[in-house]
């Protein structure tokens, strides 16, 4: 009975010893670890490595193995570091540290510290406790700044006091040592001596910690009603440094006026300026209409706002009388006859001073217009084609007109002013002259000589306006902006033009 018992005893030592080496077992199962982040400098000259160390927390009998890639961050594969992917790495038995090596591509290019990650796959005989490492590579090479200025600066003439044109001319960061370089004037339509004192060779320089600089250009001003003029800013022998582009435009912004002459029946304007030449007119001085200048479009259908008139050539509706074109709207019974003029294909121009005098009809749902379309079209459709509004009014509100540009921007888009006279007055009463300045840099919109509306290229889709455009005069009857006719409105209306001139600069 006793050896029994005995050997009961022993198989339960037994037992407990063998529950005792597999709990013992499990325990030591490997905790595999890696760095949450490390860095690295980039280096220049030769080639540097990130070192992940890889650590077991114990030892293992049996071969630990893991797998891992690299992936982006702000640094990319390829021109920072070279990627690795669905790598294998293996601890032998007893092994317990390893080393990941991922090549960092150096380069001279001064940046930002960037980074990327290692990140752990899958993991065999051992368990995970850091899923990835982020690798911040150390930018190591000299900083050199880029040169940064304007492409363009819009300048006021000035009329008493003289203007000065100051250009910034900035650093993307501090100089880490002195930088400097040379700039001159460029003529342009604006001439030296005449509209700007010429700089030459002028030396900028900016000592180590200095971001910003100014080349300061004095501006000619005179009291000469003109166009705006351009000249450019040149840089050159740029040392320690780099740059986009060498060189800024600057404008002029003519800021002169002109007095109108007032005669009997409204305001007159001459048919010569100074620095600009007359290329076209039309006085409207013979007995008919000169078709070399003029045709017209024809017919009814809305014309895009639902506009009541059918557009005819009779003589009912456009004639020339006493010096001066008619353009008048006619009913008979409900039906609407109106005319519509236009230039295109004889008369296309791009940029210059335009003036138009005029006497305005009136009553409700009138809509007499002075506009210009892009001769392109036909090609390019509207909006894509452009479209100026020099005058359109309202015949129910006799003391304004506007102007109005009309582009494409993804859509149709406009922009436009309103010029409002005391509201005892009427466009209505005599004539008034409408003008616009049109340049390669902008549109300005003027009645009477005096300003009310302008734009610049830099302020909405220019590309239209740079191309030739051609000349409408109508009178519409209904619309949608209008509203249309009513027991008020009396027939037959008429816009009486008494000249158009087109002046440009020679070239």
């Amino acid at each position: 009975m006793k050896n029994l018992s005995r050997v009961y005893l022993i198989q339960l030592i037994l037992f407990l010893s063998l529950i005792t080496s597999c709990t013992k077992a499990e325990e030591e199962i490997p905790v595999l670890s890696i760095p949450d982040a490390i860095s690295v400098t980039e280096g220049t000259e030769s080639t540097n490595y990130a070192v992940i160390p890889v650590t077991l927390s114990t030892s293992s009998k049996k071969e630990v193995t893991l797998k891992w890639s690299t992936s982006n961050g702000t640094a990319t594969a390829g021109e920072d570091y070279i990627a690795q992917e669905e790598m294998t790495l293996v601890f032998s038995p007893g092994e317990t540290s390893k080393e990941i090596r991922i090549e960092i591509v150096r380069d001279t290019i001064y940046e930002t510290d960037e980074y990327f990650f290692v990140v752990a796959g899958s993991l065999k005989n051992a368990t995970l406790g850091q899923s990835q490492c982020k690798i911040t590579i150390l930018n190591d090479d000299f900083f050199v700044p880029k040169i940064q200025i304007p492409d363009r600066m819009f300048f006021q003439e000035g009329n008493e006091t003289q203007v000065e044109a100051r250009v910034p001319v900035r650093l993307s960061g501090p100089a880490q040592t002195v930088i400097s370089l040379k700039w001159s004037t460029v003529s342009g339509s604006a001439k030296p001596g005449e509209d700007y004192v010429a700089v030459e060779n002028e030396t900028m320089v900016f000592n180590p910690g200095e971001t910003e600089k100014f080349a300061t250009v004095k501006l000619v001003n005179d009291l000469i009603f003109e166009m705006d003029d351009q000249f450019a800013i040149h840089f050159s022998g740029i040392q320690n440094a780099t740059a986009e582009k060498n060189s800024t435009t600057i404008v002029i912004l003519n800021d002169d006026t002109y007095s109108v002459e007032m005669t009997d029946d409204g305001a007159i304007t001459p048919d010569t300026y100074p620095q600009f030449q007359l290329v076209w007119s039309d006085d409207f001085d013979g007995t008919a209409i000169n078709l070399d200048n003029w045709g017209y479009n024809i017919g009814a259908g809305g014309w895009g706002n639902q506009e009541l008139q059918s557009y005819t050539s009779s003589p009912l509706n456009s004639y020339v009388e006493d010096g001066k074109l008619n353009i008048v709207a006619t009913k008979l019974y409900n039906s609407y006859n109106s005319a519509r003029l236009l230039t295109q294909g004889k008369k296309e121009f791009t940029y210059g001073r335009i003036d138009i005098r005029a006497k305005m009809p009136y009553g409700q749902g009138i809509w007499p217009a002075l506009w210009m379309l892009g001769a392109n079209i036909s090609q390019v459709s509207w909006p894509r084609c452009g479209e100026i509004d020099i005058m359109e009014y309202l015949g129910h509100r006799q003391h304004e007109t506007h102007g109005t540009i009309h582009y494409f921007d993804g859509g149709h888009r406009y922009k436009g002013g309103t010029y409002r006279l005391p509201t005892s007055q009427s466009f209505h009463d005599k004539f008034y002259v409408f003008s616009i300045v049109w340049q390669e840099s902008g549109i300005r919109w003027y009645v009477n000589y005096e300003l009310f509306y302008e734009i610049k290229d830099t302020e909405i889709k220019y590309e239209a306006f740079r191309l030739p455009q051609f000349f409408i005069f109508n009178v519409a009857v209904g619309g949608i902006w209008p509203g249309y006719p009513d027991e008020t409105t009396v027939f037959p209306q008429r816009m009486i033009v008494d000249y158009i001139r087109v002046f440009q600069v020679p070239e």
